[in-house]
């Protein structure tokens, strides 16, 4: 196959799936790792996808949700800050929300050794890794699954939701700019963040700083509705929201 069209078979891939893994572009081309990477490396330069650990999305899709094994692998340096930053808030006896991202995730992933915490998730990953701690008792959303994001979302993970309150809410999000506020690409998850946001009494948005400045299709909620963003590196004097918890 020559390089021009195994490139557009890439795109093809990309375009249908929204997102591959070097090993499954592999797999459909029967070429090796190295030629793939070239291959990505070419079509990012040309502004066509995108680069992920891993992987690659086409770029149309970037506006939309993509896969979170793919989302696991991004940025996991920051992810690991954002989450050592956020522990300290965290005490024993508290009730929190943890929405159904990868870099929320990171943060489940250290709450070994806390006792009599509380958690209500609507991720699946979420759940799963808590569900293996002492001291932590968790309540998952139930709800119709979003298989690519391995998260609960519709009317009856909003309506669980409802009937708790909690000290912290712990959300991240695809795109937070200084006008628009909070923005992620799905409907359904954003709707979600609402209600953990209205029914928490403190909100701490984790965000690496790749997201800052990004818009995205759903808005979430203004900056005035996060009580601490977290983010890893400086953030900007136009994000600073001056509250205290």
């Amino acid at each position: 196959m020559l390089p021009l069209e195994r490139r557009n078979k890439i795109l093809e891939i990309l375009k249908s799936r929204q997102a591959a893994t070097v090993d499954d572009l592999c797999a459909a081309l029967y070429s090796s790792g190295a030629t793939i990477r070239r291959d990505l490396n070419i079509l990012e330069s040309n502004g066509l996808i995108r680069r992920t650990h891993g992987g690659a999305v086409h770029i149309e899709s970037t506006a939309r949700d993509f896969p979170l094994s793919l989302r696991e692998s991004e940025n996991l340096s920051a992810k690991e800050v954002l989450a050592q930053k956020a522990l300290p808030y965290i005490k024993d006896g508290m009730t929190l929300f943890m929405d159904s991202s990868s870099t929320v995730n990171h943060l489940a992933r250290r709450l070994s050794g806390f006792h009599n915490i509380r958690v209500i998730t609507n991720g699946l990953k979420t759940a799963s890794v808590l569900s293996e701690m002492n001291g932590i008792e968790v309540y998952g959303t139930g709800g119709r699954l979003r298989a690519t994001a391995m998260s609960f979302v519709g009317n009856q993970a909003m309506e669980f939701v409802r009937q708790f309150n909690a000290d912290i809410a712990f959300i991240s999000c695809r795109g937070v700019d200084p006008d628009v506020g909070i923005t992620d690409s799905d409907e359904n998850e954003a709707n979600l963040k609402r209600i953990y946001i209205q029914n928490a009494k403190n909100v701490i948005l984790l965000c690496d700083n790749s997201k800052i400045g990004k818009r995205y299709f759903c808005k979430v909620a203004p900056l005035d509705g996060v009580r601490k963003i977290i983010t890893n590196g400086q953030l900007p004097k136009e994000f600073v929201t001056n509250k205290e918890l």
